[in-house]
């Protein structure tokens, strides 16, 4: 069964989570954790200053939460520091929804896909695989053109991960490999919201595979 998925950040500011519940029309949030520097800038990485409040509102109302972090990483000791970040806001935390490493940035364009992949083996996979370490559902976020032209999606290093896709638009886009998430608009209402926000379908039952995997418990 299809759910909707809103995704949020500091930048719609303080939700009244109990009306959004109320609503009804949400079947889970994935909250950002991790945000980073302006684009065009080296990575930066900081705790969104919304996401500890989110994240309690949510688990006290039984909204199911998922999060996603900001990566942009151009090596792998940048990716080091930013999943140790990740990590830090996420340990101890319960999360019934995946984890979403969002890869999109333009300091990463230059990379390339080559050596996005290459230049310090499989960066992308390296993220998602660690994030998967911690015992939680890790999800590739990316845009449509992104992915397509920057990374090797479907490839050997991504087959084995769960894609969330934005791609703004009112078909349901039709890339050639996989996804279980569809980002379709960043102009969506909510009640309890005050500014637009990102709406996604999900396709999968996340809760149901997260729940019969034992998974969501983040490990220290």
């Amino acid at each position: 069964m299809e759910k909707t998925i809103m995704d949020v950040s500091r930048h719609q500011g303080t939700i009244d989570w109990a009306k959004v519940k109320a609503s009804g029309q949400i079947g889970g949030v994935m909250i950002r954790a991790m945000g980073n520097s302006a684009d065009g800038k080296a990575s930066k990485p900081y705790i969104d200053p919304q996401f500890a409040r989110n994240y309690a509102e949510c688990t006290r109302l039984g909204v199911p939460v998922g999060v996603y972090g900001y990566f942009k990483a151009v090596n792998k000791a940048e990716a080091d520091k930013e999943l140790a970040l990740l990590k830090s806001a996420l340990t101890g935390k319960t999360l019934g929804l995946p984890v979403a490493v969002d890869v999109e940035d333009e300091v990463q364009k230059p990379l390339g896909k080559a050596n996005m992949f290459n230049a310090e083996p499989d960066l992308t996979a390296y993220m998602l695989s660690t994030v998967e370490s911690w015992g939680v559902y890790a999800l590739l976020y990316t845009g449509l053109w992104f992915g397509s032209t920057f990374l090797y999606m479907g490839g050997a290093a991504l087959k084995p991960y769960d894609v969330w896709l934005a791609a703004y638009r009112k078909e349901k886009p039709e890339p050639g490999w996989p996804f279980g998430m569809w980002q379709h608009t960043s102009a969506g209402t909510v009640p309890g919201v005050s500014t637009g926000v990102d709406l996604s379908v999900a396709y999968k039952d996340y809760a149901g595979i997260i729940q019969r995997a034992g998974l969501g418990q983040v490990r220290g």
